[in-house]
């Protein structure tokens, strides 16, 4: 049986984020978690964990402590008992998870990032940060191109969407434009999704020293003004000047240096990537996604410099674990680690002279998103028959049918799926099959990543249901080759899918902003204490 930790003793080990030298794991769904989880915790659903251990895990000896509902549950029980056949040694369930949790007396953060986005408007109000109010740009700008707006969020989101004119220069990407822009523009002005990101980069701009202030409450704040918005990709801003990139990554260099971060040579990292235990780093990637496709340092995470600042806690699950941060070379990585030291990370350091040093020292570099089937699914398929086409075509066409289930996601339930199939996520699969379904039965299992089916039919042939088996076919594949499948909204009972405020309507984009507004008002809304913040 897995270990049973108390309230008492986990709030005794320490729970203040970022400072803490073990993970901690939030078993439930995405939409559960964000009604109300523990400070610091990253989401991590029992149907992902074989999924993303190995990125939230730098090594399997760091200590981890998960939990889920409470009584009745048992999500977090299986998942410790699978982490430890996964090689984590020190695995701890909560003892009566997030109900033990309030009834003990403790606050919950709602929400997603809370620390990243708490540290965000601590650093608003701290560093001083000028904004301006979507009224006033817009005013503004229908009168003269004398002004720059950046768009500091993702390419994918500024294509779905962004205020009229501007550019997108995603994350710490801008940092070598801000000579040019300011020298070509009367003004600059910073703009993400809400608050966080554009407050990220007009404080960076300031600590670079240029005056861009940031649009209030940003791209919903001014869609909520009334103002519309453009679609598409655009062409992005000429490259930097040698002179310009050069000057800033200095800067950057000094900024960090001055925090302590360190350099550290192609040599340390290849030892440190290849070594054991807690000397062995997340190494995190900010350069731009075509560019880590084309080649990267083998374990690396893509995060670039924006996201992997609002985003800490969905990466970085132990804070207390070392980060090297890489880029070509340039000011992002420096600019990244100077904001992870800032936020109170405490081994923070840069490849010295980025990939291209990586490269010219012979070190391995591997390409694309880097993702590997994990084992356990490789060892599942092995150990299972699996359904292909043609199975999956003579099976459906005999009767009586075996019962249908869908494993993956409620989105890509909603999407297609086999007729007649229950939705079952595969992380409530033990707690619920027996409603469903008897031993002797015959089922096939289905999901949107086959990989998801495939551990799914092994759990369920452990449990005595021998008929079990996985469709190697996700229904998306199954319709392309003629197969029938339903489309339809996700199931009422879903807790998988949490969407963007700006996908919900004006109320939902309204309710975000007061919410994170209101992040400061109660320190980090959990009652342990507000996120750092270092100044130069």
């Amino acid at each position: 049986m897995p270990v049973s930790i108390s309230i008492r003793d986990l709030l005794a080990r320490g729970l203040h984020w970022p400072h803490r030298a073990w993970a901690l794991f939030d078993l439930r769904e995405a939409g559960e978690f964000a009604a109300g989880h523990i400070f610091g915790a990253t989401s991590l659903p029992r149907r992902l964990l074989e999924f993303r251990l190995s990125e939230l895990l730098p090594d399997p000896s760091w200590p981890v402590v998960v939990y889920d509902r409470g009584a009745g549950d048992g999500r977090a029980k299986l998942a410790a008992l699978r982490l430890a056949e996964m090689g984590v040694a020190d695995v701890a369930v909560l003892h009566g998870g997030i109900a033990a949790w309030v009834d003990a007396g403790q606050v919950l953060a709602s929400g997603l990032n809370v620390p990243s986005k708490t540290f965000g408007e601590n650093v608003l109000h701290e560093t001083r940060i000028q904004t301006v109010t979507p009224e006033e740009l817009y005013g503004v700008n229908q009168s003269a191109g004398s002004v720059a707006i950046c768009d500091v969020r993702t390419s994918g989101e500024f294509a779905a969407h962004h205020l009229p004119g501007a550019c997108s220069l995603p994350g710490f990407e801008l940092a070598a434009h801000l000579p040019g822009l300011t020298r070509d523009h009367d003004r600059v002005v910073l703009n993400c999704a809400g608050r966080t990101r554009s407050i990220i980069a007009a404080a960076t701009a300031q600590a670079l020293g240029f005056d861009c202030p940031a649009v209030e409450n940003g791209t919903m704040g001014w869609r909520l003004a009334g103002y519309p918005v453009e679609g598409g990709a655009v062409a992005p801003p000429s490259a930097p000047s040698p002179e310009d990139a050069m000057a800033i990554a200095d800067h950057a260099c000094l900024l960090a240096l001055q925090l302590g971060v360190d350099a550290i040579t192609a040599a340390e990292l290849a030892r440190l990537g290849g070594s054991s235990g807690p000397q062995r780093p997340y190494i995190v990637d900010v350069r731009a996604q075509d560019a880590f496709l084309a080649g990267h340092v083998p374990s690396a995470l893509w995060l670039p410099g924006g996201q992997a600042i609002q985003r800490t806690d969905d990466f970085l699950a132990v804070p207390g674990a070392p980060v090297v941060v890489i880029d070509e070379g340039d000011a992002r990585a420096w600019l990244a680690a100077w904001w992870l030291r800032r936020m109170g990370f405490p081994s923070v350091h840069v490849l010295d002279g980025g990939m291209p040093t990586w490269r010219d020292a012979g070190f391995k570099v591997e390409t694309g998103r880097g993702r590997r089937r994990p084992e356990l699914v490789e060892k599942a398929a092995e150990g299972a028959p699996l359904l292909g086409l043609e199975d999956m075509r003579a099976r459906l066409e005999r009767v009586p049918l075996p019962l249908l289930f869908d494993v993956g996601t409620s989105r890509g339930f909603a999407r297609a799926h086999l007729p007649n199939a229950i939705w079952l996520p595969r992380g409530w699969l033990e707690a619920r099959i027996g409603d469903y379904a008897a031993p002797e039965d015959e089922i096939v299992l289905t999901a949107s990543d086959p990989s998801q089916a495939i551990l799914a039919a092994a759990t369920l042939q452990d449990m005595g249901y021998a008929r079990a088996r996985a469709c190697a076919v996700s229904p998306a594949d199954w319709a392309r080759a003629g197969g029938a499948v339903e489309t339809g909204p996700p199931p009422d009972t879903a807790e998988d899918i949490v969407d963007p405020p700006y996908e919900m309507g004006l109320q939902a984009m309204r309710d975000y902003l007061e919410w994170e507004i209101r992040l400061t008002a109660g320190a980090d809304a959990s009652g342990q204490g507000a996120t750092s913040l270092k100044r130069e």
